[in-house]
């Protein structure tokens, strides 16, 4: 029935978490709001679909003697549960949909039923599958692919086609299998643990048996790890969050346990404030793998609909028509869980403005937002990149600061975060020195260096460096006021990363790194696609960019003010 390990074949397309995701290269940005009409709806999703389900027939595995036969292999040609699963998801889309060049297609339902084998063929005794770039006999993983089969499942057994019952039962047999290590196998992060909650409810709601929601009730034992800003624990702001959103309304409706719903309501009411110029949403103060990655809001579109037909919430109908008008591609992977609840299927209400002029401290996350007229300013705490700053197409993807100060230990990384009339002002104070003998009558004369590391030694000339910046907005401009004192003669640094592609003028190359200049007077200018911004005054007291103990450079383009301590400089954005 299962195997032990498998060799390496062709394989489909990839999912990091289990979830069908379209790459950003795909995203349409021109095309209009669809109709309301929910069938009309479907009907411009299902040619988008049409031709996923054709790039994934390209990596199909055709060799009767792999036990990946049948099943898909991703980009880089490893095949894996992931991929096959994704393409019994699209390909089912297609097949059941009359918008579809592939509507009841005798050769896609083959194509069906061979990428089910291979699932049942790779599942392990445990009822278990691997996610081949890091966890192997998992759970969590399985429990990813089971919540998107289940509302394939569904939707396909909704139709009534007859034709499809083979295939039904394939698909059953695998989630029965799941089911049984749902109700004992681990997890790794905070979030698997809602995962597997929602796939436990999953389960349960084909297969109404208590052990089900008696593991489910184990997990939930535990507390949601929400706190009072409406953030989960990994802050994971593009890809986790809007996955414990998409699960805790998965329970809350399966298992008629409506709690769960204000939940995610809490999360959904802060992504707002967490939307920047787009569709983009902040990722800086994630503690996951989107941490200071390009990502948008698309992952929020089931949840924001939901609660916007539910709730009848037109601030979360305006984000789900920038999700249809922007990113109308990263919605067609939804549509099996559009089925699974009816209330997707209702016209959203009209839409009503999204916050465009706030200041909303997030205490919780150590995150600030704050939006003008034409600034989206947003301030971290805990975090080497302290500030990112969008003005139009200008992206200041962010602005670091640090001292040649014992290596590392000189990185500028916020401890301290007051507001006062919406002035943030950020500190850290660190002190460190030289390391003493060992005591005496610890001596052993072998190897005192391991056998009593520095962190035991008593210290000596104890230095110290004070930073602390200031952030405001003054007469339309952001204000960065920065003072670096304490130990004198210390090189500074402080690095302002743009994105890639834009034109910046008033600057002096770095001959040590390439795509890193300097200020050295006046002012800067930056400009891409007709918006520009002005910064400046420049400082360059020393060209050491990328001082020892620094970060790395970023990618993009880096403008950099430099000196010495005491340290002392404004800069402004205008």
């Amino acid at each position: 029935m299962s195997i032990k390990r498998r060799s390496f074949v062709k394989s489909g397309v990839i999912s990091m978490t289990g979830l069908s995701i379209m790459p950003m290269s795909n995203f349409d940005w021109t095309r209009s709001s669809p109709p309301q009409n929910f069938s009309q709806f479907i009907s411009t999703l299902i040619p988008i679909n049409d031709q996923t389900v054709r790039q994934i027939l390209k990596r199909k595995i055709n060799n009767p003697s792999s036990p990946w036969h049948g099943g898909y292999f991703n980009q880089y040609q490893i095949p894996n549960a992931h991929s096959t699963n994704s393409f019994v998801v699209r390909g089912c889309i297609s097949y059941l949909s009359e918008f579809s060049q592939y509507y009841k297609s005798k050769s896609l339902k083959a194509d069906l039923e061979s990428a089910m084998d291979c699932l049942l063929n790779v599942q392990y005794e445990d009822g278990t599958i691997d996610l081949y770039s890091t966890n192997f006999h998992s759970t969590p993983d399985t429990a990813f692919i089971v919540n998107d089969l289940i509302p394939t499942f569904k939707m396909m057994k909704s139709m009534g086609y007859e034709e499809s019952n083979t295939l039904l039962e394939k698909m059953k047999t695998f989630i029965l299998r799941a089911g049984q290590c749902f109700i004992t196998g681990g997890i790794h992060t905070a979030n698997h643990r809602w995962v597997v909650s929602a796939a436990l409810a999953r389960v349960y709601s084909i297969d109404p048996q208590k052990k089900y929601i008696k593991r489910i009730d184990e997990w939930l034992a535990e507390g949601i790890d929400q706190d009072s800003d409406g953030q989960y624990h990994e802050r994971s702001v593009s890809i986790y969050s809007p996955i414990c959103n998409n699960m805790f309304l998965t329970i809350g409706k399966l298992l008629n346990r409506k709690e769960f719903f204000d939940i995610v309501r809490k999360n959904l009411e802060m992504t707002l404030f967490y939307i920047q110029p787009g569709g983009e949403v902040l990722t800086e103060a994630s503690d996951r793998q989107d941490k200071a990655t390009i990502a948008y809001v698309n992952r929020y579109y089931l949840s924001y609909r939901y609660f916007a037909i539910s709730d009848k919430n037109g601030q979360f109908s305006s984000v789900c028509k920038l999700i249809e008008d922007k990113m109308i591609n990263s919605v067609v992977g939804t549509i099996p869980y559009m089925y699974e609840f009816s209330e997707y299927q209702h016209p959203l209400p009209p839409s009503k403005p999204l916050p465009t002029r706030y200041f909303k401290n997030f205490s919780h996350s150590g995150v600030i937002r704050i939006k003008e007229d034409h600034w989206d300013l947003s301030i971290i705490e805990n975090n080497p990149t302290f500030m990112v700053l969008m003005k139009g197409n200008v992206v200041v993807q962010s602005v670091r600061l640090a001292a040649a100060f014992f290596g590392s230990k000189g990185q500028f990384i916020p401890e301290e975060l007051m507001v006062e009339n919406k002035k943030i002002t950020l500190k850290k104070s660190i002190t460190h020195g030289y390391y003493q003998p060992i005591p005496e009558d610890r001596v052993s004369g072998k190897n005192g260096w391991v056998e009593y590391p520095r962190d035991k030694r008593g210290m000596s000339e104890l230095q110290t460096m004070n930073y602390t910046v200031v952030i405001s907005i003054e007469d339309s401009k952001v204000k960065l006021d920065i003072d670096v004192s304490g130990t004198d003669n210390v090189p500074v640094s402080c690095e302002m990363n743009f994105r890639s592609g834009d034109i910046i003028s008033g600057i002096k190359d770095d001959l040590h790194e390439e795509q890193s200049y300097f200020i050295d007077e006046g002012y800067a200018e930056i400009t891409n696609n007709g918006d520009t911004l002005k910064f400046g005054p420049g400082k360059m007291e020393h060209q050491w960019a990328q001082m020892r103990g620094m970060l790395p450079k970023q990618n993009g383009e880096s403008v950099y003010i430099t000196g010495v301590t005491p340290f002392k400089h404004t800069l402004y954005f205008s």
